[in-house]
């Protein structure tokens, strides 16, 4: 059944551009960019080409992927067009049911718009729900490099050291975030919610109104009903603080990456050393104030908090879920994922899983899958991850079942 998992609370159709030195190298050109000016942190918001190009490689030479606002939406569709790109459907809840799907498990979504590529795109097995009167299309477009991609500047040259991407949005509908009045009867028969999407919300006195309404919708679910939270990059950091004001009253968990876990803590963390992620997991879970909190990193996710057991066994299955898009992108479905389960496990969360500090922190780790690839996916990978999540919780059940 469909209702036992819901997705919300908003989707999107993503322009997913393919990787083009030359095209990149020649917008860069343009603008006779500087070193210096990488070292400022990704902007959470973009007026135009030059600041557009700068939030690229910034998150390029800081080996951070990250979401920025582009005001001029003219600038970021122009921006688009100097690739080639591919037409995806996008948004944490709409990936993370496109993930499942492709591995047999059926779901429905909240969508706050709605458009032709949105019927054309998802799949009959995930139903949908949407709030939006009338057709639009405010496509998010997403930059995604490899390792080892070079780009020169006035006074010297930047080199990725890792895969990552940039989402750039101008998205209205997913800034009001209006919620379907279908929402309650569904999540009357859920099993499993997941929250996301407050990020590109604006307004904090809308972003209270919709938590309110939120909060109302959420208590129409079963007692055992599991509800999940995905963190995501704000474009108006100050929003945080108002999801933090309702949110830990009614999730079950609080899941965020590596990225936003550093933006939380304030802090540089290295993310293969024991003590720093005991650390980091305990600062967090003071912070946070959700009953169980997941970081999910490239490499193994750390899950501290009440019935730590059942989160690390859900993440060790977003980790595999994650692993498999990673090594085969779209081209997947149950016999990849089935041949990625007997990959290895990853040597830096194998280690950490047996580290004595972070055991003392009772910090539990779900090693990642060690597979490598010349092409790997990096879009997606956390609303995969998160996918793999809900689908293990929604068959083995909720915080009550041992």
């Amino acid at each position: 059944m469909t209702e036992r998992i819901v997705l919300g609370l908003g989707g999107t159709v993503d322009y997913e551009l393919g990787w083009d030195a030359d095209a990149f190298q020649e917008l860069v050109d343009r603008h006779d960019i500087r070193i210096a000016e990488l070292e400022d942190p990704p902007s959470a918001s973009a007026f135009g080409e030059r600041e557009i190009l700068l939030t690229v490689l910034r998150s390029m030479w800081q080996g951070v992927g990250c979401e920025c606002y582009a005001a001029d939406k003219r600038a970021l569709i122009a921006f688009a067009d100097h690739f080639a790109y591919e037409v995806t459907l996008g948004g944490t809840c709409v990936r993370a049911a496109l993930a499942m799907e492709r591995i047999g498990v059926a779901s429905t979504v909240h969508l706050v718009s709605i458009n032709d590529d949105v019927r054309r795109l998802l799949p009959d097995a995930v139903a949908r729900v949407c709030s939006a009167e009338a057709d639009s299309l405010d496509p998010h477009v997403i930059v995604q490099y490899p390792a080892g991609a070079a780009v020169r500047l006035v006074d010297g040259e930047l080199t990725a050291h890792r895969p990552n991407r940039v989402i750039l949005v101008n998205d209205a509908p997913n800034e009001d975030l209006r919620l379907s009045k279908e929402l309650p009867r569904l999540l009357a028969e859920a099993r499993v919610v997941l929250i996301s999407g407050f990020n590109t919300m604006k307004s904090a006195s809308e972003l209270r109104a919709r938590l309110g309404e939120l909060e109302d919708a959420l208590a129409e679910t079963p007692p055992d009903a599991v509800v999940v939270y995905e963190d995501a990059g704000f474009h108006n950091d100050a929003m945080r603080e108002v999801v933090l004001e309702a949110i830990p009253h009614l999730v079950d968990l609080h899941s965020l990456n590596e990225d936003e876990a550093r933006h939380y803590l304030g802090r540089a963390i290295d993310l293969e050393d024991g003590a720093q992620v005991a650390a980091m997991m305990t600062d967090l879970y003071r912070r946070l104030g959700a009953p169980t909190v997941m970081v999910h990193t490239s490499r193994y996710a750390a899950v501290v908090g009440e019935r730590a057991a059942l989160f690390r066994e859900a993440a060790e299955a977003g980790c595999l879920l994650a692993s498999t898009r990673f090594l085969h992108g779209d081209r997947y479905g149950v016999e990849e994922y089935t041949e990625v389960a007997r990959a290895p496990r990853d040597e830096v969360g194998a280690g950490l899983a047996d580290a004595p500090e972070v055991a003392a922190a009772s910090v539990m780790i779900a090693p990642g899958f060690a597979v490598r690839t010349a092409s790997p996916t990096t879009i997606g990978l956390g609303d995969t991850f998160i996918g793999g999540v809900v689908a293990h919780l929604a068959e083995k059940g909720g915080p009550q079942a041992s």
